[in-house]
């Protein structure tokens, strides 16, 4: 009995995990191919494949969380979660337009990797596929939750925090494998790029999230003292510790390189890092599947 009703939620929180993840990779490789400067090599052998793999399991995530959340709904089981009647309502919600655009987003991403790399007018197609693409999955977020019923001001606030968000994480990957198969002389000078546009935009970043948190929290009381509240609290509290490490890596790690010619400490705080980035995006997860946003 506990199994069957904690089956739909957790199939609903995972899989929307799953997505979040997938989305991170795909917007994370686009930022590594296109926006970074400087010599590197093996760019895109770094995250091409990853790309790939990616796009195609954030594709089947969103179809296993949209079948969730009509099987949630039905609470009939498996059976239930294939009901046409059920199908129906699900999908003529908001849920229906976000399943609609983030597998429009994935699927965008992997044409984009069948376009021939001969074609005269491949790099500009290529760009057009990746700006489609995050446009969609991005874009997604505006119709589920609380945010579907926000004014434009708050859709705005949140694109701009979903985008900054899945830039910094997105670059996470792709950055220790760049570590293990470039030197330091090369790794360097992306390296400090990348802290250097992260230290503006994630203060936009910090700035944007207070302001979304104080217009669905509205008061210190549903901080406090709702299941929402805490959760919110515990993301807060896992994104201070991003930051910390994040801190570390511009102020102490990046530059000790420059001396010690040596990424395995950094490499090991990376890799800390990727796994409470994972952590973070399992309590948004949770907000975001069985709270609301």
């Amino acid at each position: 009995m506990i199994v069957d009703t904690l089956f739909w939620p957790a199939t609903l929180v995972l899989s929307k995990w799953v997505v979040y993840v997938s989305m991170i990779v795909v917007l994370g490789s686009f930022y590594w191919q296109h926006a970074v400067g400087g010599t590197f090599t093996q760019r895109i052998v770094l995250t091409r494949k990853g790309l790939g793999y990616a796009a195609f399991t954030g594709l089947v995530a969103v179809a296993v969380h949209f079948f969730s959340q009509v099987g949630m709904l039905a609470d009939d089981g498996l059976q239930g979660a294939l009901s046409s009647f059920m199908i129906q309502i699900v999908w003529s919600t908001g849920a229906g337009d976000a399943t609609c655009w983030r597998a429009a987003g994935f699927v965008l991403a992997l044409l984009a990797l069948c376009i021939p790399k001969q074609l005269s007018v491949a790099k500009s197609a290529e760009v057009l596929f990746h700006v489609a693409a995050t446009a969609a999955l991005v874009g997604a977020f505006l119709f589920t939750g609380h945010t579907a019923d926000m004014s434009p001001i708050f859709g705005a606030l949140l694109t701009t925090h979903v985008l900054i968000a899945v830039w910094w994480f997105g670059a996470l990957l792709p950055m220790r494998k760049a570590c293990r198969t470039n030197s330091v002389e090369v790794l360097l000078p992306w390296l400090v790029r990348f802290g250097e546009q992260a230290s503006v935009l994630v203060s936009v970043l910090v700035i944007v999230g207070a302001i979304l948190a104080y217009f669905i929290i509205g008061s210190l009381h549903n901080l406090l003292f709702t299941g929402y509240g805490w959760l919110l609290m515990a993301k807060i509290l896992t994104f201070c510790a991003i930051l910390l490490l994040a801190a570390r890596h511009k102020l102490s790690l990046v530059p000790s390189m420059q001396s010690s010619h040596n990424t395995q400490q950094f490499v090991a705080s990376l890799n800390i890092e990727i796994i409470v980035a994972a952590a973070l995006l399992l309590v948004t997860a949770v907000l975001t599947s069985l709270v609301g946003v």
